[in-house]
Formats: C-alpha cells, sequence, structure tokens
C-alpha cells in the first residue's frame, strides 16, 4: 500500500545504544557512587579519630600577637558592655559557646568552678555567645547559673576577629593583651587551670583538645 498523499513520512526508529556502551555508563556511575561513599567514610574516620584526644601543642596565628580588641554587650543589656580594654593588667579568658553546642553544655560547670576559683586573683573569664538566640543564651546560663560576664556579638564580630570555626573555642591573653593560648573543644576540670598556671610562666600555647563542634551551616 503506498502512502496517502502529504502525509509526513515515518520517522525510522532509533536504534538501542550499543551493549558496550551502556555497560560502560552504568560502571561509571557506580565507580563514582563508590568513590563519594568512601570518601565520606574516610572523613568520618579521620575526624571521629581525634575527638577525646589529649591535647596536642601545634602552631595558631593568633598566639604571640595581640589579641582583638571588643566592645560587647551583655547579654542582660542595659546598654552595659564588656571592653577588652578595660580588662588589662590581668590574664583574661574569652570563651566562645552556644545554648546548642554539646561540648559546650559539658564544661559549662567546669568553666563556672574555674571563674569562682580564680575570683579576685588577676584572672576574667569572658563568655561571648556565638551564632545563638538571647533567649536560649539566658536558658543556658540560668541552667549552669553561670555568673561570669556573658557578652552577645552582633555580627558574629568579634567570632570573626578571632577566626573563630566552632564552639566552644577560647583564648587565653596574659596581662600586656597577647594571645598565650587558643584551646579548641571541651575543657575538663583543672585542665584550664594548669594553662593559667603556664600562661603566668610566660609559656605560648596552642591547644586542641577535640569536641569541637562546628556552628549550624558549617
Amino acid at each position: 500500500m503506498t502512502d496517502i498523499a502529504g502525509a509526513a513520512p515515518r520517522e525510522a526508529p532509533e536504534e538501542p545504544a550499543p551493549r558496550s556502551a551502556r555497560r560502560r555508563r552504568h560502571t561509571i556511575g557506580w565507580t563514582v557512587g563508590i568513590v563519594g561513599f568512601a570518601i565520606v567514610v574516610i572523613l568520618g574516620l579521620v575526624l571521629g579519630s581525634q575527638l577525646g584526644k589529649d591535647p596536642t601543642i601545634i602552631k595558631s596565628p593568633l598566639v604571640g600577637k595581640p589579641a582583638p580588641s571588643f566592645d560587647l554587650p551583655l547579654l542582660d543589656g542595659g546598654g552595659r558592655s564588656v571592653r577588652s580594654a578595660d580588662l588589662g593588667g590581668q590574664i583574661v579568658v574569652v570563651n566562645f559557646w552556644a545554648s546548642w553546642c554539646v561540648p559546650c553544655r559539658q564544661e559549662a560547670p567546669d568553666l563556672e568552678a574555674f571563674a569562682r576559683r580564680w575570683s579576685g586573683r588577676g584572672v576574667e573569664l569572658v563568655g561571648i555567645i556565638y551564632n545563638d538566640t538571647d533567649r536560649n543564651a539566658r536558658a543556658f546560663r540560668d541552667e549552669f547559673r553561670l555568673t561570669y560576664p556573658q557578652v552577645k556579638d552582633p555580627g558574629a564580630r568579634a567570632a570573626l576577629d578571632y577566626g573563630v570555626f566552632g564552639v566552644p573555642e577560647t583564648y587565653v591573653i596574659d596581662e600586656r593583651g597577647v594571645v598565650m593560648a587558643k584551646i579548641l573543644g571541651r575543657m575538663g576540670r583543672g585542665y584550664l587551670d594548669d594553662v593559667i598556671r603556664k600562661v603566668s610562666d610566660g609559656e605560648t600555647l596552642f591547644r586542641q583538645p577535640g569536641d569541637v563542634q562546628p556552628g549550624p551551616g558549617q
């Protein structure tokens, strides 16, 4: 039978891709998936191996240099603030924390005990709230009955100046205003006391205990 006049000619059906090409695409897909999974597993093992390890002294860009200055409002407001310029002449411990940070919750009681032990002895502890809400920060402070100053960090300016990646992070500044130690991660009872004694003797340290919790989205 002949085609009807004016009708469009039928298109020839597409030939299926050669079996070898299909097999090759399938193999590449599996390879990419396996490699991606292996990378995730390796990263997990590397990061996990750092948790809970003993402190390691390594270099930090801030250690040995003047500490970034700050003028930050107190958590309770009222127009009051904490200025680093007013803390000169004593050792200052700056602790970046957040209520959503599990290691921060673990070290909070020890930090409060530390603040009480060193009160009036030339050591000032200041908590800087990192990427958190005022409401949650107040609830955290009240839960652990923290008595040392807690300040907000609008725009995360202080966190940027100090190069904070995750919390908790703690910086020890000597009487001259020079950063002498940077501590990453949760500190157990007595740990910070030991750092203070070494800083008092003029040692510069960079400590990394582990248990650092990155901020949301990092």
